[in-house]
């Protein structure tokens, strides 16, 4: 008996093994998202590459558009026309300007969801570490986190989580 119970593992086994399964988990998600962030980057750094080249050209053809046009102060000259070719492509300039950002929002955004999770898993890791009765999985555990000098009362306390997981009348006698 007494073997036995030596080979089941302490309620600070089974919390580092839960912590331990976590932290793996959480790595493997802020893989899979720097991913998608590295390559919304890199489609934001090509597309912002781009328009600031293109910006870079486009003004020294400006100036020249407006330099001719000032010569010549026709209606429809060669400046003029210059002038609109400059237009038309800053007009691609700030389409691409608006890809990049948009890209580089959606780098943001893939990151979101590795930070709400790791929030989530903080305060879960918290409740269990500080208060064991009132985090929801130590709850289908009570066994572990059970106060040897107590009796068979059970206080119930409300979970500081929003919503509980399981019911535990619904879950069969082991």
């Amino acid at each position: 008996m007494q073997e036995q119970t030596s080979r089941l593992p302490s309620s600070f086994q089974r919390v580092a093994r839960d912590v331990c399964d976590l932290f793996e988990l959480q790595m493997q998600l802020i893989s899979v998202d720097s991913q998608e962030a590295k390559r919304k980057l890199t489609r934001s750094i090509v597309c912002g590459s781009i328009a600031a080249v293109l910006a870079g050209s486009a003004l020294t053809v400006l100036m020249i558009a407006l330099g001719l046009l000032l010569g010549e102060l026709t209606a429809l000259s060669t400046g003029a026309a210059m002038l609109m070719v400059c237009l038309a492509v800053f007009v691609v300039v700030a389409v691409l300007g608006w890809i990049a950002l948009k890209a580089v929002t959606g780098a943001a955004d893939a990151m979101a969801e590795t930070k709400s999770e790791f929030a989530e898993n903080l305060r879960w890791l918290k409740a269990t570490l500080l208060a064991p009765e009132s985090s929801p999985r130590n709850q289908f555990r009570r066994e572990s986190f059970s106060d040897p000098n107590a009796t068979s009362r059970h206080v119930q306390q409300e979970s500081h989580y929003s919503d509980h997981f399981l019911d535990r009348s619904s879950l069969s006698p082991r």
